[in-house]
């Protein structure tokens, strides 16, 4: 028979090896299976953005001078910063101003400094997306919509107390939630954001939190928003519409 102290070693050394695949804060869901598309998804004319292993389909891009990429290059104002997460890795080289995201358990992170954006190779117009999320409870973060070259957009927000009441579920400078809508900290969540025409609805883990009517934003890019606070994303989805 093995003896105990050769078992909580064994142990150990599988506790480790799982804790070096997952950044502090952000666990993963055990049994979950992540960034696959169902049989019932791909008949519905589902589409996997994100495929668990590589950044394909995403880039970061150097901030246009006075573009709304460019602030996310300046230091975040009081009351925002969080500690960067460090890199698991020695950051690969990124463009001037440019963040540095990682594949990192399955999940899109960043990491380090300065804070920025990774966007869609692709641009969309009308269409169902569908996200996860994982974060701290004091996380400022967003995922941004139909963003023309790369700036501007409609950012759906993830921030429990933005100063100008644009707090998670809303979207940032065009409708404010009628209530406070919470996300569970350090745990995954998910958000479906519809855009049909004028029409944009945005649903957190199953409830509506927005649905407005707004025309400033037709088409244009995803971009997922990294501000020093340690966030992760994950089956990131969208079914296209007329």
């Amino acid at each position: 028979m093995m003896r105990t102290e050769t078992w909580c070693t064994l142990l150990m050394l599988l506790v480790s090896s799982a804790a070096l695949t997952m950044r502090p804060g952000l666990p993963g869901l055990p049994g979950q299976t992540t960034n696959t598309l169902s049989d019932q998804e791909r008949a519905q004319g589902w589409q996997l953005l994100f495929d668990g292993k590589t950044l394909s389909g995403w880039h970061v891009s150097a901030p246009a001078p006075g573009s709304g990429r460019a602030a996310a290059a300046q230091p975040p104002q009081p009351g925002q910063v969080g500690t960067p997460t460090p890199c698991d890795r020695s950051p690969s080289a990124v463009p001037a101003g440019g963040s540095h995201w990682e594949v990192a358990a399955g999940s899109l992170t960043a990491c380090g400094e300065p804070t920025g954006y990774l966007t869609s190779d692709r641009s969309y117009k009308n269409f169902v997306l569908s996200i996860e999320f994982n974060c701290g409870a004091d996380t400022n973060s967003g995922v941004f919509v139909r963003s023309p070259q790369e700036s501007g957009g409609y950012e759906v927000q993830i921030w429990r107390q933005q100063p100008a009441g644009f707090n998670t579920g809303a979207i940032v400078g065009v409708a404010k939630t009628a209530r406070e809508y919470a996300f569970k900290a350090d745990q995954w969540n998910r958000y479906q954001i519809t855009a049909d025409g004028d029409h944009l609805v945005v649903e957190l883990n199953g409830e509506t939190t927005l649905d407005v009517h707004d025309t400033r934003f037709p088409e244009g890019h995803l971009r997922l928003q990294y501000q020093q606070f340690p966030v992760a994303f994950r089956n990131i989805k969208i079914r296209p519409l007329p």
